[in-house]
């Protein structure tokens, strides 16, 4: 029957080493084996302080001025509104800087700042509804009989006036040619009669062409007037027209520089906010770094006597074992007389251990 030996081994710390282990660990992790009360840095979370409670066993807040006080409604506040608690040691939960109130201003203005050009667009619209309606005024057509609103209405008198003056010139001219007859001894007589109906004819034509000559240019006068004033009606109306539609894009590009202008607004006060919450995100993270420090400080330091014992397994007390089959005695004998037989050319014994019966 095989043997199996069985080989064991252990090393043991100097009496010096373990006793520094064994008091390092101590301060570490250790439970009291009455009371099984666990004590040690390593007995908590590093990162939960201890609360700080007032005579009742109530939980204390820190105060404005950085004192602690029972009173909630006079404790500092954190950026959600939540009362601080006091506690002592522990780290800041990680957390991220809310919008400033510079950015909720910003923010506040920008909604304010949504539609604020409409009011500008609805006025410009009014006001280029205003110039189509008067370019539209501009496009109706002469009226001819316009004229008589330009017409003279002292050109009858005009005429009057003229056509007695000719008629009196005419019974001048009758006057001086009765005188002329009488002198010559035919007045009275057919040729006399004959001279004043061709008088009379001359003055009457004369009358006539005077009259329409006068007319004429009073019409025509009016006319000329009645067009021209039409044509600059016109005109001031197109220009008009064309002022209330400038006006009105004038309007309209207000709104909209106004809109920009308040965007500009917008973007400088959020960029101020922004700058000071990257500050005050700095601020937070290096005071939660340093509270980091300072709560594993004593992990570090104990860290750092350990390593004094560099190369020292940390067990303090290493058990090794192994086993070492042994090889069969009955197998050794067949395989000793098997290479015998075969120096001496015979052969091996039923092939080795495979013929044992």
């Amino acid at each position: 029957m095989a043997e199996e030996i069985i080989s064991k081994q252990m090393t043991l710390l100097p009496e010096y080493q373990e006793k520094f282990l064994k008091d390092l660990l101590a301060n570490i992790y250790q439970v009291d084996p009455v009371t099984n009360e666990v004590t040690g840095i390593a007995s908590k979370s590093p990162l939960f302080g201890d609360p700080v409670l007032d005579a009742s066993g109530n939980q204390m807040y820190v105060a404005a001025d950085g004192t602690y006080t029972s009173d909630a409604s006079q404790a500092q506040v954190d950026q959600y509104g939540t009362p601080v608690l006091a506690v002592e040691g522990g780290v800041a939960a990680p957390d991220v800087i809310r919008f400033t109130q510079a950015q909720q201003d910003a923010l506040q203005m920008a909604a304010d700042q949504t539609g604020a050009y409409q009011p500008f667009v609805d006025r410009a619209e009014e006001v280029m509804e205003q110039g189509i309606t008067t370019l539209q005024d501009t496009t109706g057509a002469y009226d001819p009989q316009s004229y008589k609103d330009y017409y003279d209405p002292f050109v009858e008198q005009v005429i009057d006036t003229t056509l007695d003056e000719i008629q009196r010139e005419g019974d001048i001219q009758r006057m001086s040619e009765r005188a002329q007859q009488v002198q010559a001894g035919a007045f009275g007589g057919s040729r006399g009669a004959i001279a004043e109906q061709e008088l009379q004819r001359n003055v009457a034509d004369q009358k006539a062409r005077t009259a329409a000559q006068l007319r004429s240019a009073a019409y025509t006068g009016a006319q000329t007037q009645a067009q021209s004033a039409f044509e600059n009606q016109m005109k001031r109306g197109q220009q008009a027209g064309q002022l209330f539609q400038d006006l009105g894009t004038g309007i309209g590009a207000l709104g909209e520089a106004t809109q920009a202008l308040g965007q500009k607004d917008v973007n400088a006060l959020f960029n101020i906010g922004s700058l000071e919450q990257s500050q005050l995100q700095s601020e937070y993270d290096v005071q939660r770094a340093a509270q980091l420090e300072e709560a594993y400080e004593p992990f570090a330091r104990f860290s750092y006597m350990r390593d004094i014992l560099s190369g020292v397994p940390s067990s303090g007390t290493s058990l090794a074992a192994s086993a070492t089959p042994q090889a069969s005695p009955l197998a050794n004998v067949l395989g000793g007389a098997s290479a015998q037989m075969s120096a001496q050319g015979g052969q091996p014994l039923l092939g080795g251990l495979g013929g044992i019966r």
